[in-house]
């Protein structure tokens, strides 16, 4: 409730405070159907986002906000409050302050409802800073961003991940720098890489080492990320490595996927995830992934097939998902 009453007094701030100004109402439902061939099947409701932006002034305003929260089933069904920042852009310049995702890895600054698989690979989803709070942090960032040579961000972020508040110092930087090769209608080629540093206190990395861990000590990231369009057809892959002190987390994904008759995407990808908890299975997984875009990522239906081929068994994962945008 306290998270809902938060949300609300910031839709009336501001209605209140722009009212003069067009206020961008958006939101989107992800339902799903999952099946694991043994002991998991289930229907849920993935995400249900929904969002409020707009310009200040409407007229080519340099300032813009964003205030988003996600409808989530985790042990129960509850709101979350995800983004809520202001930017101020000018000429190539942009500074944004709040409550947001730091510009770490190509494929977590990607929509999830742009991506052409269901799900974000194993390696983005456990391996960006925040990863156990939706991504998010609390601070702010500058970036220098020219849609024609590439761009290059250096963000300052308090560290404890979205809706916490501490005392505990963890102060965590966040680099990322991109470079176009290629930049032409046609085709296009981006190569970038992304670092991150924060001195840790006593914070739970349950993607990396599993529950009941607290970590204590150094955290270094980086990453490279490729991402190449040519036409109806993409290849975009990265590599991430997580140093906590003297232990290591590492992996990769690389995906392609091609267009067919302009509703039809065919998504070929293979992921794997080395973490620090020894109950998990370390093997690459393998996805084969359709999509009917009915009405672009408006309305499209999905359907993935994943497959694990371990030393001793097959584990296989298959996912059918209804995408609906209103606004």
């Amino acid at each position: 409730m306290k998270k809902i009453f938060i949300i609300l007094i910031g839709f009336i701030l501001i209605n209140s405070a722009f009212a003069q100004q067009k206020v961008n109402w958006n939101g989107y439902l992800q339902y799903r159907f999952s099946d694991n061939y043994l002991n998991q099947t289930e229907f849920s409701v993935r995400r249900a986002k929904f969002w409020v932006n707009g310009l200040i002034p409407e007229e080519d305003g340099s300032w813009s906000y964003k205030l988003q929260a996600n409808f989530l089933q985790q042990v129960k069904y509850q709101f979350l409050l995800q983004d809520v920042l202001i930017n101020y852009k000018i000429n190539f310049f942009e500074v944004t302050a709040g409550q947001f995702v730091p510009d770490f890895s190509i494929q977590r600054k990607q929509p999830d409802y742009a991506i052409p698989l269901d799900e974000r690979a194993d390696v983005v989803n456990a391996l960006v800073p925040g990863a156990e709070t939706m991504a998010r942090d609390i601070g702010v960032e500058l970036k220098l961003d020219d849609s024609k040579s590439g761009s290059f961000s250096f963000g300052f972020f308090n560290g404890n991940g979205a809706n916490t508040v501490s005392n505990q110092r963890n102060f965590l930087y966040v680099n990322h720098g991109s470079l176009f090769l290629l930049n032409n209608p046609e085709s296009k080629l981006e190569l970038g890489y992304n670092l991150s540093y924060r001195d840790a206190h006593n914070i739970q990395f349950s993607k990396i080492y599993g529950n009941n861990y607290a970590f204590t000590g150094n955290d270094f990231r980086f990453g490279f990320e490729e991402k190449l369009n040519l036409g109806a057809f993409e290849l975009q892959s990265e590599y991430i490595e997580a140093h906590l002190s003297n232990q290591k987390a590492y992996g990769y994904y690389a995906l392609a996927d091609y267009l067919f008759v302009s509703k039809n995407l065919v998504t070929l990808s293979v992921e794997q995830l080395y973490d620090l908890n020894p109950s998990t299975i370390d093997d690459p997984w393998y996805v084969i992934g359709y999509s009917y875009l009915i009405k672009g990522n408006d309305i499209k239906i999905s359907l993935d097939n994943k497959f694990q081929f371990a030393s001793n068994k097959t584990n296989a994962l298959t996912t059918l998902q209804i995408q609906y945008f209103f606004n």
